[in-house]
């Protein structure tokens, strides 16, 4: 089964642990947080698919100054938090209570959204609910916004496994973390417990190939071990 977002000791949980399974998260939220930070416009928008308990707009606020955010999350537990996190930003954060998996009927605040991001966020939908969300961010962001997805990705098979495992074996070396613990000790493991967490990963080809047919320019700004930073450019 996968978390119950619904539960505020499950939020807090994850909050207190968001990278003890995860230790590129870090090195890769500081690449996005620069990237907007190098193309932020005054007047522009950010909209954050899955904004959560708002650890990553605590890191947005610190290093810009004028950025105004509004952050779409399915779960009341984990916007507390972020309202708890963000007291002194809530002049220029904006939650709005939707589920991600039916982004096409997400009704925003008129705003110019100049950048969306999704951070860890899209994996729990379906193949085809992620596709319609490329297609509805598309049409969110003005001509010439750009996206910026960071999620994991899928393990595609039993061969790229042990490479895998020892990529993750090394994370833990280096930075503490208990990722590949947290990932199974074998393909088949693996695969049984990506399903019970309620995640549906899919392979960096298959998100640039989506992301191509809802109309963006894309590129991989980032990429280790099963986790990637992801970018689509609304032409202008």
């Amino acid at each position: 089964m996968g978390h119950d977002w619904s539960d505020p000791e499950v939020a807090r949980r994850w909050d207190r642990g968001a990278y003890d399974t995860n230790p590129t998260r870090r090195e890769q939220l500081d690449i996005l947080v620069s990237v907007l930070e190098g193309l932020w416009q005054p007047g522009g928008w950010l909209l954050d698919l899955g904004c959560g308990s708002g650890q990553v707009e605590q890191l947005i606020f610190d290093r810009i100054p004028d950025a105004r955010v509004v952050g779409v999350d399915g779960s009341p537990a984990m916007t507390a938090i972020a309202r708890e996190r963000l007291t002194a930003h809530l002049d220029r954060f904006e939650i709005v209570l939707h589920d991600l998996s039916a982004l096409p009927s997400l009704a925003l605040p008129d705003r110019p959204y100049q950048f969306t991001i999704a951070v860890q966020s899209l994996h729990h939908l379906s193949p085809g609910d992620m596709r319609d969300a490329y297609r509805s961010v598309y049409g969110l962001l003005e001509p010439g916004g750009l996206f910026l997805l960071q999620d994991r990705l899928q393990v595609e098979n039993s061969g790229v496994w042990p490479a895998m495992r020892q990529v993750w074996e090394r994370q833990d070396r280096e930075y503490g973390s208990r990722t590949a613990d947290h990932e199974g000790a074998s393909f088949p493991d693996h695969e049984r417990t990506v399903r019970e967490r309620g995640d549906y990963p899919v392979l960096l080809d298959e998100h640039l190939q989506w992301l191509k047919g809802a109309g963006f320019q894309t590129a991989c700004l980032h990429l280790h071990g099963h986790r990637a930073l992801l970018a689509g450019a609304k032409p202008a």
